[in-house]
């Protein structure tokens, strides 16, 4: 089953605004879970289960915490299933990289290895 609409719609936008570096990502107390605050919302997608094929789930939070709705995505063999997975996955990975700074991080690693040669 596809994701519904408004919520594919998001999906795409804030893997868009991501990679343009215009979401800012927050890790959380919960491993594999991050969080960007937008307006008076907040996002978080969270990476659950096996490396491979774990799940992963959605949410979107009001000003008060609660959530209003979101996604919850696992690998199988259903094309629109792996669809959803995948995009799911792909966000969940911008939003780790972003929140762990992580191109900062491998950059700073080279030039220490740099100074190592």
């Amino acid at each position: 089953m596809s994701f519904p609409d408004q919520i594919d719609k998001l999906v795409a936008k804030l893997t868009e605004l991501t990679e343009k570096d215009k979401v800012d990502w927050q890790e959380t107390a919960s491993l594999n879970t991050y969080l960007a605050r937008v307006d008076r919302f907040i996002v978080t997608i969270n990476k659950g289960g096996s490396e491979v094929y774990g799940g992963y789930s959605f949410q979107i939070l009001d000003h008060t915490g609660r959530a209003v709705d979101g996604a919850l995505a696992t690998f199988n063999d259903r094309p629109a299933s792996v669809q959803n997975w995948e995009r799911l996955r792909n966000l969940h990975d911008i939003a780790r990289r972003r929140a762990l700074n992580s191109e900062k991080v491998v950059s700073d690693l080279l030039a220490s290895l740099d100074k190592i040669a």
